[in-house]
């Protein structure tokens, strides 16, 4: 017997078996599915092991303080959370933050109502919060299965292999871990909810059903789709995918486009813009509410006349009196690419204004971006750099051994191909997924939309598969008669199978990926703030200092601190983690750049700081080497410039600072631009080259700078011992004109020399020992610990030294000066 002889007789047995036994197969698919969800559940749970109950980040931070307010509050409560409330005031210190307009009210709502159902159970709300990921990730992977069934016309196969990749695919779990506390994870429900609904009315608009259950599903999809915008900002964007469909689908339909088609898109597109009211910062994006005809909302609505003006110009033509379609698809397909091309030299010429996030996510970079948004790693292309490719596509589930039997691949592939059949619901989440997935090729924020839309294409169009090697009715017949036919299509089962397999194992092999990762995974707070893959106790200290802090102190840091400093320190921070402000981040950009303190000094007044209450907090690390009298201390180096956290953040304080500058001149305030030439520069060794702080020559060096080695020194006398602080030195050359300019486009720095970095100097003084302006408050110096080992973490030094990785926190005191 070959080959394809013995696959096709299993495939015969099996399936065969289970067609006389649908209970059998119903039971197995549950059991399957059970699996699947335990699994799911527990890749997403396993950071627990290394975290314990600890939020993910910073950004969880303001939904859970937004979901107390409400449990404290009541339901409702979260609508008052305006600038007139003063416990936003915590937030953007002196101004407060209109959260309403600026955030989302589903999940705090949700979490702050539902932990009085639960806090019986011993959990904190914060506790309550952290779980929130995984209860909404379990919903979406039964969802995931429901969705696929009904997409794929009742396959159990599709619906498993959706729930499958949902469960595991490392693009589709990376949000939705435990203690990542944030809305487009909680955002997968609604969204397959949303899916689901629209595929059943997509299948009854083409059927003589009943009108008012089309209707139903028109509401029930718009509804659940309104529900994402009660929950995240990405509504808008998944609104625009629907738009898009019903833009495109005169092209791509292999029928024409119907009145009643028409009027069940326009009216879910409608109804989810209404519903999405109560979420007041989706609604002010629409200008639905307050209503501004000039908002995204009415430019949505108005593209709708285009698959309008083709039903009458060309299914209706004949009752317009014309004798031929004066619209036909091709000239259809050229008034949308003329449009397209209108549209873009409108916005080249600023005619049509749009934002620079927006305009990367589109992939149109010849639009200029702030520094504050190019500062934001989710900004960033997932193809910036090698590193980034490689992690994209192993988060698709892409190895170069199993290219070519990836889910992404099999998902692009079975995209184009739900395109050319034409059947509506996988027509159009065929076309939100390759919208989504190239919009996350400009924009890493994009990629769970991408992922969830993604999954469904791929699990359905696997399913499709999974029917290619199933037989036939009359095969079956045949078979039962001892007729043995259709031989030629045997060949390509096998084909097709193997194709399956292959995935199979590639997707596992991606869900065992994900798996390892999350549970060698180390929380942003646990790390103290670092990014390395280490303890550190530094950030909880520094929680504690800030809480003992008399009650109307203000902490001035980088931004990306905010909520961490407003909601777990309990206070005021002057820019809380989002990025509403681009001047007020700026000014702190100029404060900590500054090599002046007294420059410093004065831009921190434009806060109406409160006198002998007003601290500057920086973050970074350093390698210790001591001994019973003395300390060494070294930068770290592990990139292309020193630090772990601020330094390296520097860049950014220094170009967002820089970018205020003429908003604050033209507001009168005398400041001017950072000359970066002036203390950074191009470290030349044996074999590489690093950016970086002159060090060895503190006083040109900005505040921040200075404050970090101030602090580090000044632990070191607070614990009587002698301290010195370690740097390369060299002869000094000017850069080489091409060199300084690649280093302008990489960074945005103006660098101009370069040190040959030939022996090592040591720095015994402390740059702001007699300061007038600031005094150092509080140093925390914690050692990193191993967390598999116990022990701190040793380094080599770079003059052959050993020595402790520290994390280091610093809280200096603007002094009162006049």
């Amino acid at each position: 017997m070959s080959v394809n002889e013995a696959v096709s007789n299993t495939i015969y047995k099996v399936y065969g078996y289970f067609m006389q036994r649908p209970r059998a197969a119903k039971t197995i698919t549950y059991i399957l599915l059970a699996l699947i969800l335990v699994y799911g559940v527990y890749v997403r749970f396993s950071p627990y092991w290394l975290n314990g109950f600890e939020f993910f980040e910073f950004d969880s931070y303001i939904e859970y303080w937004q979901a107390k307010y409400v449990y404290e509050n009541g339901l409702l409560s979260w609508y008052t959370l305006t600038r007139d409330n003063p416990a936003t005031h915590i937030f953007w210190y002196p101004w407060g933050r209109d959260i309403i307009y600026t955030s989302y009210p589903f999940l705090p709502i949700w979490i702050g109502t539902t932990y009085h159902l639960v806090e019986g159970l011993g959990l904190t709300l914060k506790e309550w919060g952290i779980l929130q990921p995984l209860i909404f990730a379990a919903i979406g992977i039964i969802l995931a299965y429901i969705t696929g069934r009904e997409l794929s016309n009742g396959s159990r196969i599709a619906g498993l292999i959706a729930a499958l990749l949902i469960a595991i695919l490392p693009a589709a779990t990376e949000r939705t871990v435990i203690g990542y506390i944030e809305k487009e994870g909680v955002a997968i429900v609604p969204l397959l909810l949303y899916v689901y609904f629209y595929s059943k009315l997509a299948k009854f608009i083409s059927r003589e059903e009943s009108s008012l259950r089309k209707a139903l599903y028109t509401v029930l999809s718009g509804f659940f789709l309104a529900v994402v915008g009660w929950l995240w900002g990405g509504y808008v964007f998944i609104l625009g995918t629907m738009v898009a469909f019903t833009i495109l689908y005169p092209l791509l339909t292999r029928g024409g486009v119907t009145r009643e088609f028409l009027i069940y898109q326009v009216g879910l597109i409608v109804l989810s813009m209404v519903f999405v009211t109560p979420s007041p910062a989706n609604a002010s994006n629409l200008g639905v509410y307050p209503f501004n005809p000039r908002e995204l909302g009415t430019a949505l609505l108005s593209t709708l006349a285009l698959p309008v003006i083709y039903y009458l110009f060309n299914t209706e033509h004949k009752k317009l009196g014309f004798k031929k379609p004066l619209l036909t698809k091709g000239r259809y397909f050229i008034l949308l690419v003329l449009l397209v091309i209108g549209g873009a030299v409108l916005i080249t010429r600023g005619y049509i204004p749009i934002g620079g996030r927006l305009a990367w996510a589109l992939g149109l970079r010849f639009i200029p971006a702030t520094p504050l948004v190019e500062s934001i790693a989710e900004h960033q292309s997932p193809l910036s750099s090698y590193s980034t490719l490689v992690g994209m596509l192993h988060s698709w589930g892409i190895y170069p051994w199993l290219f070519y039997a990836s889910p992404l691949i099999l998902g692009i592939i079975g995209a184009l191909y739900f395109i050319y059949r034409g059947e509506p619901d996988k027509l159009y989440v065929s076309i939100a997924f390759l919208l989504a997935f190239y919009s996350y090729l400009n924009a890493a924020y994009m990629i769970a939309i991408a992922a969830y839309f993604g999954t469904l294409v791929m699990g359905v169009f696997i399913g499709r598969l999974f029917e290619y090697i199933m037989p036939t009715s009359q095969e079956l017949i045949d078979r039962r008669k001892g007729r043995v036919r259709y031989r030629q299509t045997r060949g390509y089962r096998v084909i097709v199978l193997a194709i399956l397999v292959l995935a199979l194992i590639n997707i596992g092999y991606a869900g065992y990926m994900d798996y390892a990762s999350n549970t060698s995974m180390i929380y942003t707070l646990k790390a103290g703030v670092s990014g390395l893959p280490f303890y550190s106790d530094s950030w909880y200290k520094a929680v504690e200092l800030m809480r003992s802090l008399p009650n109307d102190s203000l902490v001035i840091a980088w931004w990306d601190y905010g909520y961490g400093i407003s909601v777990d320190g309990g206070k005021a921070s002057v820019a809380d983690g989002s990025t509403l402000n681009e001047t007020q981040i700026g000014i702190i950009g100029l404060i900590m750049s500054s090599i002046n303190t007294s420059t410093s000094f004065e831009l921190a007044k434009l806060f109406n700081p409160p006198l002998n209450n007003t601290y500057l907090m920086a973050i970074d690390s350093f390698i210790v080497s001591s001994d019973n009298t003395s300390v060494t201390i070294w930068p770290v180096m592990t990139g292309s410039m020193p630090g772990t956290v601020d330094i390296p953040k520097s860049i950014w304080m220094i170009r967002i600072g820089n970018s205020t500058v003429d908003r604050l001149r033209a507001l009168g305030i005398n400041i001017s631009y950072v000359d970066t030439a002036q203390f950074i520069y191009v470290y030349n060794f044996q074999d590489t080259s690093i950016i970086s702080p002159v060090f060895d020559s503190p006083n040109t060096l900005p505040l921040l700078y200075k404050m970090l080695m101030d602090g580090a020194m000044y632990w070191a006398e607070l614990n009587n011992k002698s301290y010195t602080f370690k740097w390369f030195t060299g002869s000094q050359g000017l850069l080489d004109l091409s060199t300084a300019s690649r280093i302008k486009e990489v960074t945005g720095l103006d660098v101009k020399y370069y040190i040959q970095a030939q022996s090592i100097s040591s720095i015994n003084t402390r740059p702001l020992a007699n300061d007038t302006y600031v005094k150092p408050f509080r140093i925390i110096m914690e050692p990193f610990i191993n967390p598999w080992t116990g022990q701190p973490v040793r380094v080599s030094t770079p003059d052959g030294d050993n020595g402790i990785l520290y994390s280091i926190i610093v809280f200096y005191q603007l002094n009162p000066v006049s």
